[in-house]
């Protein structure tokens, strides 16, 4: 009977895997059922931990002060604008660090399992180069017409000019989405193709991958993920130098070489106008980011942290909050910024006199924290941020010696820094994202006992 039970519980365990494993593709699709893989994985997990009465996993540093988060988040609801709204987020957010701690401890702690996620992601990330080139050269993307046709759905593209969304229906996701498991997947993968063939052929393959990426991204519109490519791209070169100058040279050579060519080609003839003015308008806004969109968002989240310095206004609800009197400035009228893109949440009468600095979140992680969670909330984040980078320097080399691990890094850097406009770090999507990659990279830390 016990035998039986084992095998039943192997089987449901195996099963999970694969589900989690596919998430990198399910997030394509759909939020709900990337929520539904998260909360089955962290329900499982915590069977588990009881069934065996290992709570090991308890002790991990960033663990506890993430519990310790959750507990705040919950707190800071009571004083918020939309209560329900806020509690109904902070109550939740828990599965989130269960998820993420199941993957450490669980479902990737075996090297069957972190490949199969890798191959996933792998096909994730063609699939979605694929659409992008669909749409760049017919319109809109395969996964669009098959919605169309066959669904009686409406269509979607980039929606943004000449933005493209490929299998996304919001323009900016294709190019975040890229940004987040690019480097991860393709480095990951070409280790592989090195053990199995040559470095030759990894090396052709990282190349290939990373110059049309890059292009995709520059497609997708989103400036935050084409730059945080290039970061990430930097540091991943300036790790390499030191360790084989002669490859890096030759990489850097090729690839340089490679974008001049397609610069000066006929290929991007229309695009090259639009680089140089993404350029220009990028290096305005940060000489001038005071009186900038996202400066002026900022601005509106520092006067919610200044009028709410403890508690802030409450998960989820700079939407809410920034309706408010006390918090409306003038914002940039013509911008496409000035007003929420949430319908209901400005006042028309107000309007009249100027356009309120509003939208669905800051565009910035850390004023998300200070205006939402208060200063206790922000110096708690930063705390988390603290521990996390002092497990990677513990263990760093356990780390630069797994690529996959490393590359996670390297991708979530450019993600933390202060300046970067981000999404909504309390977002469905950008949640799973951040803590997919979060367990993933802890996955190849040395634990005491895993939950087996």
């Amino acid at each position: 009977m016990n035998t039986q039970i084992k095998n039943n519980n192997q089987v449901i365990l195996n099963l999970i895997s694969w589900c989690v494993s596919i998430i990198p593709i399910t997030l394509i699709f759909s939020n709900a059922i990337s929520d539904i893989i998260v909360v089955t994985a962290s329900l499982f997990f915590i069977f588990i931990s009881i069934k065996k009465n290992n709570w090991n996993w308890l002790n991990e540093s960033w663990i506890k002060i993430c519990i310790i988060i959750y507990f705040w988040l919950i707190i800071t609801s009571f004083f918020a604008y939309d209560k329900e709204l806020a509690l109904s987020r902070s109550i939740t957010w828990i599965r989130f660090i269960i998820f993420a701690a199941s993957l450490q401890f669980l479902f990737l702690n075996k090297k069957e399992f972190k490949n199969r996620i890798l191959i996933c992601a792998f096909v994730a990330l063609v699939y979605v180069n694929l659409e992008m080139f669909i749409e760049y050269f017919t319109g809109s993307s395969l996964y669009s017409k098959i919605r169309v046709n066959f669904f009686d759905s409406l269509p979607f593209s980039g929606g943004y000019q000449t933005r493209i969304s490929g299998p996304f229906k919001d323009a900016p996701k294709s190019g975040i989405y890229l940004a987040y498991f690019i480097f991860p997947t393709i480095l990951g993968f070409a280790k592989l193709l090195k053990i199995k063939f040559s470095e030759n052929i990894s090396s052709f393959f990282i190349i290939f991958f990373i110059v049309i990426n890059l292009f995709l991204i520059y497609i997708s519109g989103h400036r935050a993920s084409i730059l945080s490519f290039i970061i990430s791209l930097f540091l991943i070169l300036l790790f390499v130098f030191f360790k084989k100058k002669k490859i890096t040279t030759i990489f850097i050579i090729v690839f340089l070489s490679i974008n001049v060519v397609l610069y000066k080609s006929n290929l991007i003839q229309n695009h090259k106008l639009r680089i140089n003015n993404l350029v220009t308008k990028t290096l305005l806004e940060i000489k001038d980011y005071s009186n900038s969109a996202y400066g002026s968002l900022s601005l509106t989240a520092f006067k919610m942290f200044k009028t709410h310095p403890i508690f802030g206004v409450g998960l989820k609800n700079y939407r809410v909050a920034c309706e408010k009197v006390e918090f409306l400035s003038e914002g940039h009228l013509g911008s496409d910024y000035g007003v929420s893109p949430w319908q209901g949440h400005y006042s028309k009468e107000l309007k009249r006199h100027f356009e309120a600095t509003c939208s669905s979140h800051p565009h910035n992680l850390y004023l998300t924290w200070l205006a939402e969670t208060g200063f206790i909330g922000f110096l708690l984040f930063t705390l988390l941020l603290f521990i996390t980078a002092k497990n990677i320097y513990k263990y760093k080399k356990n780390i630069t010696n797994e690529i996959i691990a490393f590359s996670i890094v390297i991708s979530l850097i450019p993600k933390l820094l202060p300046m970067m406009p981000s999404l909504n770090f309390f977002s469905n999507w950008n949640s799973i994202c951040f803590w997919l990659l979060i367990g993933w990279l802890f996955s190849f830390l040395p634990k005491n006992k895993k939950l087996q």
